[in-house]
């Protein structure tokens, strides 16, 4: 009877059921809104403000040390520092004497903004779509409140309508003016919530006219300046630029898939640096800088003032497509895309350090250096060539990839095992036994971002055994197995996609769809780490291979994933344990790419930006990154000697910036990769090159032995064309890209060419 009952009502039994679960799901969804619900103090009543801007006020001197002096003016919450060695005198708000503040061409708002220490932007937290507000000390701030500490001032600025207090420390410590943004000093005490702090937009900031040589330097790709000289030269219509560490602010596929979009306003580290004659500093993010941002404003913009400075991003923000989102209840918007803001702040403390630099030494290679040494200090930075090593020879090998078919597709190997063996051997017997050689898809089914499993048609396990047991009769030739384990997608073995995978603040997943129903993702940081040991254990039979990692030297982001949530600086520190535990391994780890964190770890780093992005602000490339880690890391550039349109000219920009000879080769004939993902390596068939790369490595052998494991001391351009590099055991090498012979500092160099001078001699 009970059977018959329940075979008659299982339909209804079963809708009841759903809803009884629906019913449990909405209630505890409802309470984790309740919990997660904004609060705000309603009762809130902006008190009045007592700060007036137009008391001029005094500098008073409040920390000493031997080379640096600060002065605070209570009256304007601003600071200025002297630097004693020079007498030179760094203000943090423009005053007449920088810019005339009484032109007419100067509105309220900028005369506010350009005697403003620090701006703020919100949010309404109670209207989140309704976009953002920017407020400036020098106009809306109504309290400043300031107290003496160790060694400088720790000052509080208070937006009074908006109801948010922010306090800044300004500081002297070991001859470097340090300020600080404690996250527990700042107060929201309405439904208003911070979500940037500008940190000293104008200290420094000069007129074109005022400084004879001058200029910006800021981290674009490999590092590039902004001359003063040249303010005329650029259209009216000049626009600043924003340089996010690490990663774009908002982490999506379509940045991703667009490379040179995603890195042109990314910086690999967190720096700039003013010149202001014979007078410079560098600024660097010294304590949580990843969700920070460099703004670079040259002459021009808006005011004709060259200046730059640091943001900070206080909150995760993502992007919300508007498309007919109601934003109350009378209120809706359609189409376009708005930036929401966590209701939390990143509970992070903030540290920017200031070095400052003066006569030979005020310029971007005396900031390269004096960054190189904090870092080192601080083991940011490791010495990975040992004394007497060999210069290598880079290499990239592509093992295999595969060519769409109409109903299968079709593998096509490249470069086996055996014969990437057999180029290292025929390398090794022409002289060649210093090499750093990355393995590019070596492993079946790349293009779904496997992590393991050798194909079958380079070798399989077999293959690489025997590749292993070679290298291990010759030290000096540095064999990586390239991985990309912070990707995956919908066809990756062993990748949960919910769990797994990265979630942006909206807790949607991070991904893209292709045409053929494939998903890509972002990993989880921790599923990556995860991930990364998993292929470590598989690798523990093969002892002397190295890792390299695509991914991790480029990519670092914020994830919102429930059961995984990471900072963006939480991130970095999970990507450094990565590397840690391949290092731990006892292998050689290479890097594609040059974000800061990586430094500690890299044995080797590859692909290694050669010039800027073109921004029309853009006068110079410098190679800062590369004067950074020169001498350390060894290291290689984008530029393949074998795609150059010119070999010449590669080599000469090899040479410009301290690096090894690189070339991206295949066995087989490279017409093999026609209508595959590889077409744009059109010349790589080993046979054809081996002559040409042996001839280039013993000139580089020949030439620049003597400076391989020293450091890049200075960089100069001494023309359009003529490049100065010198480093510290004293060997100078100038690069002459022009088309005509020239000299430069008495040195004459040939047409597209170089000369290495020596103690003196060339």
């Amino acid at each position: 009877m009970v059977k018959k009952f329940l075979k008659e009502r299982l339909g209804t039994i079963i809708l009841f059921v759903i809803v009884i679960v629906f019913l449990i799901w909405g209630y505890f969804s409802i309470e984790e809104a309740r919990s997660n619900a904004i609060t705000y103090n309603e009762d809130y009543e902006a008190p009045e403000g007592d700060v007036d801007f137009t008391i001029p006020g005094e500098y008073v001197s409040v920390a000493k040390t031997d080379s640096l002096e600060l002065f605070y003016n209570e009256a304007k919450g601003a600071i200025q520092v002297k630097d004693l060695e020079s007498g030179y005198l760094w203000k943090g708000i423009c005053d007449d004497e920088v810019y005339d503040l009484g032109t007419g061409s100067v509105n309220g708002l900028w005369r506010a903004y350009l005697q403003s220490s620090i701006t703020i932007t919100y949010n309404n937290l109670k209207k989140r779509d309704s976009g953002s507000k920017k407020e400036y000390v020098g106009r809306e701030c109504g309290s400043i409140e300031t107290e003496y500490i160790t060694n400088g001032v720790s000052v509080t600025y208070g937006f009074l309508t908006p109801g948010i207090y922010v306090t800044v420390e300004y500081v002297l410590e070991d001859d470097q003016f340090v300020v600080r943004v404690p996250v527990d000093k700042i107060r929201e005490e309405t439904v208003f919530a911070v979500s940037t702090i500008e940190l000293l937009p104008y200290f420094g900031a000069s007129h074109s006219d005022a400084v004879k040589d001058g200029y910006l330097f800021y981290p674009d790709g490999s590092g590039a300046i902004t001359t003063y000289a040249k303010a005329d030269t650029r259209p009216s219509d000049v626009t600043a630029a924003t340089y996010y560490t690490y990663t774009n602010k908002n982490v999506n596929f379509t940045n991703l898939w667009q490379y040179d979009q995603y890195n042109r306003y990314t910086a690999a580290m967190p720096v700039f640096g003013i010149k202001n004659g014979d007078n410079a500093f560098l600024a660097a993010f010294t304590e949580n800088g990843e969700n920070a941002g460099v703004t670079v404003y040259p002459s021009g913009y808006v005011v004709d003032l060259n200046h730059a400075g640091f943001e900070i991003y206080v909150r995760n923000t993502y992007n919300v497509n508007m498309y007919s989102m109601s934003t109350s209840i009378d209120a809706s918007v359609t189409g376009g895309t708005v930036e929401r803001v966590d209701k939390t702040l990143i509970p992070e403390n903030r540290e920017v350090r200031y070095f400052f630099l003066n006569g030979d030494e005020a310029n971007y290679s005396g900031m390269a250096n004096v960054y190189r040494e904090y870092l080192l200090e601080n083991n940011m930075l490791s010495n990975s060539i040992s004394d007497g090593a060999g210069m290598p020879l880079a290499l990239n090998l592509l093992m295999g990839t595969t060519k769409e078919g109409m109903i299968f597709d079709e593998y096509i190997p490249m470069t086996d095992f055996e014969e990437a063996q057999e180029i290292m051997e025929r390398l090794k017997e022409r002289g060649i036994s210093d090499m750093e050689v990355v393995l590019k898809a070596w492993m079946k089914d790349y293009d779904n971002y496997e992590d393991w499993g050798p194909a079958k048609q380079l070798g399989g396990t077999g293959g690489l055994k025997d590749l292993n047991e070679y290298l291990s009769s010759s030290n000096n030739i540095h064999t990586y197995l390239e991985n990309c384990i912070m990707f995956a997608t919908s066809e990756t073995s062993g990748v949960d996609e919910k769990k797994d995978v990265a979630y942006d603040g909206l807790n949607l997943e991070i991904s893209a769809s292709d045409f053929d129903g494939t998903i890509y993702y972002i990993m989880n940081p921790l599923a990556a780490y995860n991930r990364n040991n998993n292929f470590l254990d598989k690798l523990e039979k093969y002892d002397i291979l190295g890792v390299a990692y695509d991914d991790v030297g480029q990519y670092a982001y914020a994830d919102h994933n429930e059961q995984a949530p990471y900072l963006k600086s939480e991130t970095v520190v999970r990507l450094r344990e990565l590397l840690g535990a391949s290092e731990g391994t006892g292998r050689n780890v290479a890097v594609l790419g040059a974000n800061q964190y990586v430094y500690s770890y890299a044995d080797y780093l590859y692909g290694l930006r050669e010039d800027n992005y073109g921004l029309v602000i853009t006068d110079y490339e410098v190679p800062f990154i590369q004067m950074v880690v020169s001498g350390l890391i060894p290291y290689s550039t984008e530029g393949a000697g074998n795609l150059a349109y010119d070999l010449q000219v590669q080599k000469l920009k090899w040479i410009e910036h301290g690096s090894l000879p690189f070339f991206y080769l295949t066995y087989e004939s490279a017409l093999n990769l026609r209508d595959t993902g590889y077409d744009a390596l059109f010349s790589s068939t080993y046979a054809d090159w081996e002559d040409i790369v042996v001839d280039t490595y013993k000139e580089f052998q020949e030439n620049f032995s003597c400076v391989y494991g020293e450091q890049i001391v200075s960089h100069k351009i001494l023309t359009d064309d003529v490049k100065c590099v010198k480093y510290g055991n004293g060997v100078s090498v100038y690069v002459n890209y022009g088309d005509e012979e020239t000299t430069a500092d008495g040195v004459t160099i040939p047409a597209k060419d170089y000369v290495v001078v020596r103690g003196g001699e060339q």
